[in-house]
Order: C-alpha cells, then structure tokens, then sequence
C-alpha cells in the first residue's frame, strides 16, 4: 500500500478509483483497409495494433495504481475463440494481477457464458479476476474493497448466458443502502423493448440512483450523464467506428466521484474529413485545402495515435471543377502520405462537387438560379437581411469586446461569406437545370 493511502485510512477517508472498459472485442479484424492507399499490406500494420492497445490499458492502470477494473462485455468477439486472442487476454489479465488489481467482468452478446470456461480466462476461486452476473434470478450484491482492504463498492452485474438476452435487465437490479453502487451491464439503452441485446431505458437506470453505471455494447464513447457512461470499444476496428476511442477513469473519495474522464486508447484511427473546395481557384488550391483539413482533424487529437486512416469528403462549387479526377486523388494521396510522415493514409475520396458558373451567366439567367443570384449580389437586400438578425446576436457581440472598426470588418465578413455560399447554391441549382437536390 504507498503512503498516501495508509494516510488515508489512517484519516479515516475513503478513496478508490477503478477503471471502465468494455467492447475489447480481442479476435476481431479490421475491416475496409483496401480502401486506404498503404504503401504496404495494410494487416501487417494493423495486426497487432488491439494487443498494443490493451497492454497499454494495464499500464496505465498501474501507473494510477487503481483498485480494480470493470469490464462490460464482449471481451471477446465470438464464441469461437482463438488460441491468439487467449493468450493475449492471460498476459493481460496477469498484468493486472501482478500489480494487485482486481478485475471484474461480463460476458456480452458476442462472448456469452455459455462460449466461455474456466480455461478461457484461467482463473479460480481465488483468483483477482471473477466472471461475474451470471445468476439473473439472484442479484447478488458483490462488495469490492480498494487495496487497503476496505469496502469500496456494491457491484451488481448481469451476464448474457446465450448471444440474445431479450429481457429488461433492470429489473434485476436493486440499489444497496450505505455505500456506492455501481452497475455492470451490456445493454442496448434506449433502444426498442424487442432489441435482443438486455434493452432497457435510461429513466430506469435513474431511477435505481446508483453511484456509476458502466455500460458496453455501443462502440462510440457515449455520456449519457455523468454517472451513466458507456465507454466505448478501446479501438475502432472500420469505418463506421470514427473518432477517438478509450476507457473511462473513476476516482472516488467518501462516496463521491471526484475524477470522472475519458483516457483516450486508440493507436490506429478512423476520421472523416469534409473539405469545401468553393474558395479554391485551381488544382493546388484544392489540395491545400483538403490538406489543411485534414490537419486541423489530427491536431485536435490525441497524441498516442500512430496511424490516422481518413475518408474525405470533397464538396462545393468551384472553378477547378474539371481537374477533380484520378491523376488529382492520386497527387494527392503522395502528398498527405508525404507531409504527414506516413501517419496519415486517405481513402479515395467521395466527392459532391460541382463546377462554378460565371457570374454573368448567373446574372443573365431567368430561372431560380439567376433570380438567387441577383438577391445575393444586391448590397441593400444583404444589409437588411444582416440587420434583420444583428438584433439576436447582440448578447454575443457584446461579449466579443469588439471595436466598432472590428465590428465593421466582422459585418463585411459575414455578408460576403453568405454572398459566396448563396452564389455556389446558384451555380450548383443551374447545373442541375434548376433542380434542387
């Protein structure tokens, strides 16, 4: 036990902290990787890329030194599991044990128990690792201690027995008095009472008052409320399964969650990227666009990410219209393969572009197009339209600290933004023979 927690219970003050994870999903691969432009066989990068992610987790769950982890299903991906996957899970699961972490765990949709045995996570009666839930007609309340050997908990938890769990699971659940309940449940939250993944809704979770529901089933990191969390899958594994991925980290001190975030895990990420290319005079232009964009995504990000796999999405209206094709998507995929070190790989990507109709063409049209196109070059008709909404965001521009020069530039940067985004709706209506699409 280190010093300050023999401080504390010397004091008398209860903390613990535990981590949440759920989705692991150890013997699934990754899919959509032929859409991206490697350089070499996209597996070989990506193989051992979920393994790295949980050894990581261990580490970090050493360094805080928490008291015990919860994992919330689908552990692994199917009932079939492969002799690989096991052995990842074992030295993982050791890990933990040899740093005095307990680990406690349900089984989901895709490793029910009735998939797994004593063999599959070696463990025993004894051991700091417990498969837990699995008798739905007596919740059990299970008490977990920190590491000073108090009571930390009531962990109350329901396992799938089979890959369908049709039930409502709350009304399995009961809420402890005098301590700090926490749920562990694989559940479909929200969704239909006919879901066959322990449907349920987030009123009933309320309404038990626990202190911390640890939720899986859903792959994106989702907060329903502070206490309600669904983790999310430690790394995205497609292209449905964008953004940031990880774990939740809980620290608690006298019954009261004073430290609730989310620790990102994901070394290998999919992004979408949208890029408008409206501005852009020529080819180069373009490219520095989507660039920048791209940028901007990966900046915001988390440093322990190695390999960023994006689809862009080019949109506008633009003069460069013809020179978007094959040789552009391919000059492309160098460069950001180039500028970004062989972080970041790009699919092909979906464009929804047209090309820019000139402005006297717009100004002679008689259809929608040319009647668009006349209201957003007329200077009165866009002062009036500003000043028509200027009342509404005054709250804002007051908070802004704006000089009336600064004021002034601001009003001619919105008035000319709107005029250029109204004349690439005209020339995108006039290609479309006035079709609105």
């Amino acid at each position: 036990m280190c010093i300050i927690n023999k401080w504390n219970v010397w004091r008398g003050i209860l903390e613990f902290s535990f981590l949440h994870i759920s989705d692991i999903h150890l013997d699934r691969p990754f899919s959509g990787l032929s859409e991206f432009c490697f350089e070499e066989n996209p597996e070989r990068i990506c193989k051992n890329a979920v393994e790295k992610v949980f050894n990581n987790i261990a580490d970090f769950a050493i360094l805080k030194n928490v008291d015990f982890v919860l994992i919330a299903g689908d552990t692994f991906d199917s009932a079939e599991h492969d002799f690989s996957s096991k052995l990842i899970l074992k030295r993982v699961l050791e890990k933990f044990c040899n740093a005095e972490i307990d680990v406690y765990l349900i089984c989901g949709n895709h490793d029910p128990l009735s998939s797994l045995n004593k063999t599959t996570f070696n463990y025993d009666e004894n051991s700091r690792v417990k498969i837990i839930g699995y008798n739905t007609e007596n919740n059990t309340e299970l008490t977990v201690k920190n590491k000073a050997g108090e009571k930390a908990a009531i962990l109350h938890a329901i396992s799938f027995t089979e890959e369908k769990f049709n039930q409502n699971p709350v009304k399995y659940f009961k809420r402890a008095e005098n301590g700090f309940n926490i749920g562990l449940l694989h559940c479909d939250l929200n969704a239909d009472e006919n879901s066959p993944y322990a449907p349920c809704k987030l009123t009933e979770l309320k309404e038990l008052n626990y202190d911390y529901f640890a939720l899986g089933h859903i792959h994106i990191p989702f907060s329903e409320t502070e206490n309600i969390q669904y983790s999310g899958t430690i790394q995205g594994r497609n292209t449905k399964e964008t953004g940031c991925h990880g774990i939740r980290y809980i620290k608690v001190k006298d019954n009261k969650i004073i430290k609730n975030t989310f620790v990102p895990t994901d070394i290998i990420r999919f992004e979408d990227v949208n890029a408008d290319i409206s501005s852009a005079n020529d080819a180069v232009e373009a490219l520095n666009i989507i660039e920048e964009k791209i940028n901007e995504k990966i900046s915001d990000n988390s440093d322990s990410v190695e390999i960023y796999l994006i689809r862009p999405f080019i949109t506008g209206c633009s003069t460069c219209f013809d020179e978007i094709n094959e040789e552009f998507f391919n000059v492309l995929s160098e460069k950001i393969k180039s500028d970004f070190q062989g972080k970041v790989y790009i699919s092909q990507p979906e464009c929804n572009i047209s090309p820019k109709i000139e402005d006297e063409v717009l100004k002679e049209d008689t259809g929608i197009s040319g009647e668009i196109y006349r209201t957003a070059v007329n200077e009165d008709v866009l002062q009036k339209l500003f000043a028509s909404v200027e009342n509404s965001i005054k709250i804002p521009i007051a908070n802004c600290n704006f000089t009336e020069d600064e004021y002034n530039k601001f009003k001619i940067k919105v008035i000319n933004e709107a005029k250029e985004k109204c004349k690439n709706l005209c020339s995108l209506i006039y290609e479309n023979n006035g079709i609105i699409e």
